[in-house]
């Protein structure tokens, strides 16, 4: 009998936002990922750069998807276990991953858009140089490395960061929160 008190005293998910949640982790999530740029900057080891060592990018690539899977891992489970009384569907789950990875895209984006505009304002140079040195040694012609930067040229635009930045966190997101909301729901038990 007390279980079913507690089912019937579990709050309605249609009530109880997931934003709060969402934004301290998505935060949490954006707030590491600056850090790592800003470590990987500082210590001339930007994994973004081709000509860094792939020991490194392969540090920087893991670390960076261990935070953003605590994360979102932890949002679910401080959802589920503290705002909705232990219950918590797939579908909120995938929710809850989408939300943080839009918080911590739109955070990481805009201060992408801040590196390369101010703190690191010879970043895309520095892409395109290494980009074309790469195609040199591929043996490309010079008209093809042109067609080629046409091409990819696009990326070192600013507001491609920004958008790049918020598309990755959003998709990232879901897909974390499809597999740990896949993994960590609990669906309220059926009441007479």
């Amino acid at each position: 009998m007390e279980n079913l008190d507690f089912v019937n005293n579990a709050p309605n998910p249609k009530n109880v936002s997931m934003w709060p949640t969402g934004l301290r982790y998505g935060l949490i999530w954006g707030g590491t990922g600056i850090l790592l740029t800003l470590v990987a900057f500082l210590t001339n080891t930007d994994p973004s750069l081709p000509d860094t060592n792939i020991a490194l990018k392969f540090v920087y690539g893991i670390l960076g998807f261990g935070i953003a899977v605590w994360c979102v891992v932890m949002a679910i489970k401080q959802h589920r276990d503290q705002e909705l009384g232990g219950f918590i569907s797939l579908g909120r789950g995938m929710g809850m991953g989408t939300t943080v990875g839009l918080i911590a895209g739109l955070v990481t984006g805009v201060y992408m858009l801040l590196h390369v505009l101010v703190i690191n304002p010879g970043w895309a140079d520095q892409m395109r140089s290494a980009i074309v040195e790469q195609y040199e040694e591929m043996g490309m012609a010079e008209d093809q490395i042109e067609q080629a930067m046409g091409f990819v040229g696009y990326m070192f635009n600013p507001v491609a960061q920004l958008v790049g930045g918020l598309i990755n966190g959003v998709f990232m997101g879901f897909l974390i929160g499809l597999i740990a909301g896949a993994i960590m729901k609990r669906d309220a038990p059926k009441t007479l």
